[in-house]
């Protein structure tokens, strides 16, 4: 992602993140007895493995506001692109054509960065929508829907000693008024769903560690301001990277556990989640980021259905493989396990997309369903980063594309 996703530092897929989450993966393999390894603005590769069941207690609850109604839940299929930051820096011109292409696929919504730090960098008190109003009309032009993700904090709204957009607000508030002001001046443009933050459970996103109270506080404010301006607004929690509880991260079951444990449950609408699984397929039968979110036990899923939510539902906001990258190749044939490949083949990319569409139509629980990406970030091969495409960077489709537009089709 260093090509369009860079202000995401590589929004997940995330070369360094992925080394972390698999060597945690090895060590508890290790002791069991058993090696098994699994493995963007944005995408990353990775050893997607279940991470550890013991949870780290939360923060003691933060007083809350009261809760807003709750939303009416999306019924239906229905597909989208996974676009981070990456239209953005796009010309007029250019922004008309990806977004074109990404209608002829099929797609019906398009999610992408609300970039508080690119729209308040200097004060509280001032707003520079500009961009925003571009990105929100020409994706409207196209009838492509909009997942706008509140995230990013601005050098002003940082905690003393924090150099990076990724740090959580040191307050809460001021994440409130802008995500209350964004939906305000968007509504009238169809902008109804709102995820707040990304891959909160992830320190490289929520710097300088994972901190489940904190978000909630930071959620409910956001999901309270929202819903004073949209009453029918969807409000998403920020969707989850595969990670372990660990150090400074936690597994996205024990984050929402966590979240439910801590009084979130009146402030969102429906869950967020990556449950990227690459080199494996989603209907693998070992342990991996999409049977965390769908298995009848120990999941997203069946969180929710423990805390009275069986009614929401999960938005798969990011899902996807790269095809390139360093090291190792996994191939259909030949996942190479043992080697800890970081890239897959343009044939078991189509595959593990095709699976994982045959499970989701199967889920009346979910949401949309959000592939990332549209096209190539770029060609060099020294991060996995660049290859997340459907497309390739010089415009060629890969089998996938070929997977995703009959899927979104109904196909």
């Amino acid at each position: 992602m260093k090509y369009r996703y860079n202000a995401r530092v590589a929004r997940h897929r995330f070369t360094s993140r992925k080394r972390l989450v698999f060597a945690v993966v090895v060590a508890l393999a290790i002791l069991a007895g058993v090696i098994a390894v699994t493995t963007k603005h944005q995408d990353t590769a990775h050893p997607r493995t279940r991470a550890a069941t013991t949870m780290k207690p939360p923060h003691a609850p933060l007083p809350l506001p009261a809760p807003t109604p709750a939303a009416p839940q999306p019924t239906g299929k229905s597909y989208g692109i996974a676009a981070g930051s990456s239209l953005a820096g796009l010309s007029d011109q250019a922004l008309d054509g990806r977004l074109a292409a990404i209608q002829a696929l099929g797609a019906t919504w398009v999610r992408f960065d609300f970039d508080w730090s690119n729209i308040q960098p200097g004060s509280a008190s001032t707003y520079n929508w500009s961009n925003y109003d571009r990105l929100v009309a020409a994706a409207g032009s196209h009838h492509l829907k909009t997942l706008a993700i509140l995230d990013f904090t601005p050098a002003w709204a940082r905690p003393a000693g924090c150099g990076s957009s990724h740090c959580a607000p040191k307050d809460a508030g001021a994440f409130a008024t802008f995500a209350g002001e964004a939906a305000k001046r968007y509504k009238a443009q169809g902008v109804d769903a709102w995820e707040i933050w990304n891959e909160p459970n992830n320190p490289e996103f929520w710097q300088p560690k994972a901190d489940p109270a904190a978000y909630i506080s930071l959620l409910a404010g956001a999901a309270n301001a929202i819903h004073a301006q949209d009453r029918t607004a969807t409000v998403i929690t920020g969707g989850l990277s595969p990670q372990s509880t660990a150090g400074n991260s936690y597994a996205p079951v024990d984050f929402l556990k966590a979240v439910y444990a801590a009084g979130g449950k009146p402030y969102f609408d429906a869950v967020g989640d990556h449950p990227y699984t690459f080199p494996l397929s989603p209907a693998s039968s070992q342990d991996q980021a999409w049977a965390q979110m769908a298995a009848p036990s120990s999941s997203l899923r069946s969180t929710m259905v423990d805390n009275g939510d069986s009614a929401k539902k999960i938005w798969i906001t990011e899902f996807g493989s790269p095809t390139g990258g360093p090291g190792p190749v996994a191939t259909v044939t030949n996942p190479d396990l043992d080697a800890h490949p970081f890239a897959v083949d343009q044939a078991l990319q189509a595959k593990i997309l095709s699976d994982a569409a045959e499970l989701y139509k199967t889920y009346d629980w979910a949401g949309p369903f959000f592939y990332y990406s549209y096209q190539d970030a770029g060609t060099t091969n020294d991060t996995n980063e660049n290859f997340f495409g459907l497309v390739a960077a010089n415009g060629t489709h890969k089998p996938a594309y070929d997977v995703f537009k009959q899927a979104a089709n109904g196909h």
